[in-house]
This record gives C-alpha cells, sequence and structure tokens, in this order.
C-alpha cells in the first residue's frame, strides 16, 4: 500500500455538493487515494460530474494519513512553541546585556550570541504547505542542534520523523487523460454527393465541449474518433514515442494475435489525401503469415478495448488517466484483460500512471478481490432540507457485498466463460491459480486466460457449501443440489472441489454418503472432485511449500529484528515436523507442534498463536487467516518441482488444467 494517500484538493475545486461519508461538511478529501480508483454507484450518483470535476485541477496534495497528519502538525508545533519561547527568553536577556555592557577589546560577544539565537528561531509547520513542510522540519534539526550551546535541546525535534518525504507526496503539472463513455474506434461517415466521406471533424468532442466546457481545462479528451491519426502520427513521431507505441503493438500481439508479429498502420495515399479523398483511409493491422485485417473487421471487444489501451500505453509518465464506464462493450473476460493489464503490465507500472474509473460493472468489483493496489468508492444521492441533490462518498472495504446489491447484479461471468471452477473460497481459488500458473509454466504452456477460457465460482454460504458441509441436511434438498448443478453444467461445464473433512463410512456417515452422490453425478459437462486423502486444502502444502511461507505468520516486531535467525529455526523445525503426517487432522494440530518446536526468542513465542484456531476443549482447529495464507503461496511463485512433490497436487492441477483446455 506504498503509493496510497488521502487526496487533498485545492480550495478552488467546486466540490460543494460531494459529502465523505455522513459529513456536514462538504468533501475536501479523498481518503485511500490508490494507483487504480474505481467509482461506482447506480445511475444518477454523481460519478461522472465528480471525475470532470476533479480532472479541472492541476494541484493535489497527498497525505500517508490526514488525521494522523493534522495531529503531528499540532503536535510538531506545540513543541516548537515551547522551544521558541526559551529561545526568545535567552534572547532578551543577552540583547538586552550587550546593550549595556562595555566589552574590553571591543567587539560584543552577547550581541553575537543573541544574533545566533535569532538566526535558528524554530519554524512552525503549516497544514497547506506541503512542498515546504520536510524543508520546514529538516532545517529546525539544523537550528535545533545549532542551539546546542545554549543548553536549548529537544530529543522530539532533532529526532522527528512521522512526517517525511514518504509521507507526503505533491502531484502537479500532471498530464491529464479523459476517455468519455462517448468512444469508438470506428470512423464515422455521412453520405454528401452520391458518395460516402469520412467525418474529420471529432463530433464526439465537439458535443462533450459543448455539454461539460472540457475545452476550458487542461485535459487530453480521447474519443476514439481520431485513432486514425493518432496511430499516423504515432509511427511517424520521435523514436520515443514510436517505442511507446511499439509496446501497445506488443500487447494486441500477445492477446490477440496468439504471439504473431503485428503493424498498425494508417494506411494513407498521399494523392487522395492531396484531393481531399479520405474514405481510403484505414487502420489495418498486418499479422506476420496472415491475412491483413481492418480495424472494423475486429470484434468490438477488441475494438472498445484498443481505445481504452492506446491512450494509456501511450500516455506520459506519472499522469491522471480519467475512464467513465471502461466495461461498455468489453466481455467479461476483457474486462480482466484491462485490469490485469493496469495493474499487472510492466511498461504501463513503470510510468507510475494513476487511474479514476467511474464503472457500474459488478465484474470489475469481483476482479479487486485480488488486488492491494485498487481502492473503492461508493456513491449515493441524498437530498437535504431544501430539496438540494447532494452526493454520499463511501470508501469501501474490497468484497463488499453492499455495493453489488446496490447495482442489483448478480456474479453472472461464470456463465460467460468456456468453463467454470467452482471452490468453497477465495483461498481455495488462491491455490488453484498458484498450482495452474506453476504448471503452466513448467509445460511452457500460457496460463488460461481467467473469464475467457474459465471463470471461478465461490460457492461459500450457498446450498451447495449446506450440502457439502452440514452435519445434517433434509433429503428433499439433497436431491436439488445435485439436480441444479447438473441443470447448470448443461449450458456451461463445471468442475466442482470440496473438502472431504476426512470423512468415511464410520466417520460422519451421511456427509459421507452425501459427497459420495456429489461423485457419483459426474457426467461429461460435471466433474466433482473430491479431496478424499486430506482433511482440507491446507493440508496439501508441503514442508517446502511452509518453509517459505512461515514466517510471515511470525511476530512481527521479532522478525523485524531477528529474521535470518527465526528463517533457521522454521527450517530447523520442519526437519523434525512433516506437515504430510498430520494431513487428516486439522492443520492446527500441525502448526501447534511447530510453533512449539520454533519455540520463543526471549520470553515470546515466535509462531503467532493467532494464526490457528484454538477451541474450547484445548484442541486446535484450521488457520484462522486462510485467505492470508493463500496470498502468501501465490506471491511466492512456487516452481512446479515443490508443488509437484505432493502427488494430489500435481493430479489436481493436471486434472484442472486439461478440464479448461479440453476442446
Amino acid at each position: 500500500m506504498k503509493n496510497v494517500f488521502d487526496l487533498i484538493f485545492s480550495k478552488d475545486i467546486n466540490l460543494k455538493d460531494y459529502f465523505l461519508n455522513e459529513e456536514e461538511e462538504n468533501i475536501s478529501f479523498f481518503p485511500k487515494f490508490n494507483s487504480i480508483n474505481i467509482i461506482i454507484g447506480a445511475n444518477n450518483s454523481g460519478k461522472s460530474r465528480f471525475i470532470r470535476r476533479l480532472m479541472s485541477n492541476n494541484y493535489f496534495a497527498g497525505v500517508k494519513d490526514l488525521h494522523l497528519f493534522k495531529n503531528e502538525v499540532k503536535d510538531y508545533n506545540r513543541e516548537i512553541s515551547q522551544i521558541n519561547n526559551l529561545i526568545d527568553s535567552q534572547y532578551e536577556s543577552y540583547d538586552q546585556k550587550s546593550k549595556t555592557t562595555i566589552y574590553v577589546g571591543g567587539g560584543s560577544p552577547d550581541a553575537q550570541k543573541a544574533k545566533i539565537l535569532y538566526e535558528n528561531r524554530l519554524k512552525e509547520l503549516y497544514f497547506d504547505d506541503f512542498e515546504n513542510i520536510t524543508k520546514t522540519i529538516n532545517q529546525n534539526k539544523i537550528n535545533i542542534n545549532n542551539l546546542k550551546i545554549f543548553q536549548l535541546q529537544s530529543y522530539y525535534l532533532s529526532n522527528y520523523s512521522t512526517i517525511n518525504n514518504d509521507f507526503i507526496y505533491v502531484f502537479r503539472d500532471f498530464k491529464k487523460y479523459y476517455i468519455p463513455t462517448l468512444r469508438t474506434a470506428h470512423s464515422l461517415f455521412n453520405f454528401v454527393s452520391e458518395k460516402y466521406s469520412k467525418i474529420e471533424s471529432d463530433i464526439y468532442l465537439e458535443t462533450l465541449n459543448n455539454n461539460y466546457q472540457l475545452d476550458k481545462i487542461d485535459v487530453d479528451v480521447f474519443t476514439g474518433l481520431h485513432l486514425y491519426k493518432e496511430i499516423l502520427n504515432s509511427r511517424n513521431s520521435e523514436k520515443s514515442v514510436r517505442e511507446q507505441f511499439e509496446k501497445f503493438e506488443n500487447f494486441l500481439r500477445d492477446n490477440f494475435f496468439d504471439g504473431k508479429e503485428i503493424d498498425i498502420v494508417a494506411k494513407f495515399d498521399k494523392n487522395d489525401n492531396e484531393k481531399g479523398i479520405n474514405e481510403s483511409e484505414l487502420i489495418i493491422i498486418h499479422v506476420a503469415g496472415d491475412k491483413d485485417r481492418k480495424l472494423y473487421d475486429l470484434g468490438d471487444g477488441i475494438q472498445a478495448l484498443i481505445v481504452l489501451m492506446y491512450k494509456i500505453f501511450m500516455a506520459e509518465s506519472e499522469s491522471f488517466i480519467f475512464i467513465d464506464e471502461p466495461e461498455l462493450n468489453l466481455h467479461p473476460g476483457m474486462q480482466r484483460l484491462f485490469l490485469e493489464q493496469i495493474t499487472n503490465n510492466e511498461d504501463l507500472k513503470k510510468k507510475n500512471l494513476r487511474y479514476v474509473i467511474t464503472t457500474h460493472s459488478n465484474h470489475f468489483l469481483d476482479l479487486t478481490i485480488e488486488k492491494d493496489n485498487v481502492s473503492i468508492y461508493s456513491f449515493s444521492p441524498r437530498n437535504n432540507k431544501l430539496n438540494d441533490k447532494h452526493f454520499i462518498i463511501k470508501n469501501v472495504n474490497r468484497g463488499d457485498n453492499k455495493l453489488l446489491k446496490e447495482l442489483g447484479v448478480n456474479n453472472s461471468s461464470v456463465f460467460m466463460a468456456n468453463c467454470s471452477i467452482w471452490v468453497e473460497g477465495i483461498s481455495d481459488r488462491n491455490y488453484i491459480k498458484a498450482f495452474l500458473k506453476s504448471y503452466c509454466d513448467s509445460i511452457g504452456k500460457s496460463y488460461p486466460k481467467e473469464d475467457i477460457d474459465f471463470a471461478f465460482f465461490e460457492y461459500a454460504g450457498s446450498n451447495i457449501d449446506h450440502y457439502i458441509f452440514e452435519d445434517e441436511i433434509e433429503d428433499e434438498k439433497k436431491e436439488f443440489v445435485i439436480k441444479d448443478i447438473k441443470s447448470l453444467s448443461l449450458s456451461n461445464r463445471i468442475f466442482l472441489l470440496a473438502d472431504s473433512d476426512a470423512v468415511n463410512k464410520t466417520k460422519n456417515k451421511q456427509k459421507f454418503e452425501r459427497l459420495e452422490a456429489l461423485k457419483n453425478a459426474e457426467s461429461d459437462n460435471f466433474k466433482p472432485k473430491i479431496i478424499w486423502n486430506v482433511r482440507e486444502i491446507e493440508n496439501l502444502l508441503t514442508n517446502d511449500i511452509w518453509k517459505k511461507v512461515m514466517i510471515n505468520f511470525c511476530n512481527e516486531k521479532l522478525v523485524n529484528q531477528y529474521a535470518v535467525e527465526i528463517q533457521n529455526k522454521i527450517e530447523l523445525a520442519l526437519g523434525k515436523i512433516d506437515a504430510d503426517k498430520f494431513k487428516k487432522e486439522y492443520i492446527g494440530n500441525f502448526l501447534y507442534n511447530l510453533r512449539e518446536e520454533i519455540s520463543k526468542k526471549g520470553k515470546v513465542y515466535i509462531l503467532n498463536k493467532s494464526f490457528f484456531e484454538t477451541k474450547k476443549n484445548g484442541t486446535y482447529g484450521t488457520i484462522i487467516d486462510k485467505r492470508g495464507l493463500s496470498e502468501k503461496v501465490l506471491e511466492a511463485d512456487f516452481p512446479w518441482i515443490v508443488f509437484s512433490k505432493n502427488k494430489e497436487i500435481k493430479n489436481l492441477t493436471i486434472e484442472i488444467y486439461n478440464f479448461i483446455t479440453q476442446k
């Protein structure tokens, strides 16, 4: 979360209709402004109006925590005031003495001391002087050091470090780009004098300027209507611009043309141009070993993505990108591709762009579950006592289901992909992704495209969840669950993954029989996979995996001081305790034994007890932070040689990969 700031607005930006949470004063800052900021809400909730007002600003100040910042400035200035009072007292004493004393040999040492005190008087911090605040703090440190000869010291001021260059960031002189809903990759034509002629003017931009006066603010508005001119200029521009364009071509090559080399050309006929003939001006895509393709012959989804990604790839570094409803004409898989590019594409990450995006798409919310560099804001209208329309802004947690309810939509992307992988929750999803990515790397294949080749569906809290995990369930419900799954699988192939909780014919017979019934319901389109040999998916993790991720769940203060020593202790403990021996028990039993073996540093246990469940009867249960563990496994990027040591992981992964890729 390094780049997250509370974004403070300048006073001249008109946001009098917008309020943060339920506050009485209109909004003065945007909390937790991130690399990617998604604004969501129902129609007429002020989203687009807000970003248009935001883009009229040419200066922002960002602080890590505005509430903390205000308190820190108050505390700092209080200390400054106390030291300055002491300085003033000594200054007056030396100054008065210098005026009433005659010094042998001339000169005035008291006047010199008074001068030093005067010149080193400390400066207070000002809330809105963001550009100079760290300079003031550093200068005060120098001044305090100069005052040591007067026994004037402040450990607090000399060592102050809370507000530093990482705490404050000033955004100024940045380029702004706006991609409105009124956009297209098509050239527009009219029929004049018995022939079609391309419309040269950007009538979309002219419409926006008429409605919203965008020509009065410093923003590059891209509607796509001049995409032909943009490409023509980019291909014939200086080297740095051409290099940016090549990166855009590489993005299209890798995602839509099977890695074949491509050239995007704005076809140009000089003779026609001189005669005023422009209907031959087309965007052509040359594909190595294939026929040339006209842009308008590509699917609407690819064209829509080209309009979005072209301007982003060509944007200057440190720019702000404002986008209205990027989901227009984008299949859920394309929406995922768009979000993955702006979050993960190395060329784009280097440019340190900031995105402000409005959307009605629940799918964008689903995708942010996995992203730490995304902040979400909910906008909703309300009327005040005078019946004036106001807009309430709330910064919400990722995965907040209330937003989906506000939109009145459900997660339907699972039915638009080629097949779906049904898992209990986010942790299962992360493990499967980690296994699949590692396996694909090992066989030299691309990781299948999520929401196109396959989609995850989390069934936690559904009837399926109750069917699998509850001890007792009505017979009628049993039949309905299997019947419903099989019905859904007729239109979309389903791979369903379920933990067994280590049940068998003698231990929890009812649950065992239900899982058996689920297994027996297998068909061409429905593949149930019960993990029989372990209690839950975390039991699949081998010692080699634990060795790399365990330190993340140890006492943070100890790790900060003794990381190497603690890692050695973890590895020694794992040399004595094998996770595989606990595979049919709750994982907490393994972790408890490991915690005791790793032992303490001083009087403090190294492995946090809060990592796993301790039951009232003193036994140990499952992992508490399942999601956190799964994310660490996913982030660790284990090679397949590590995962494949566990036969269950190996077989499960290959089974899922074959299911996704089968034609």
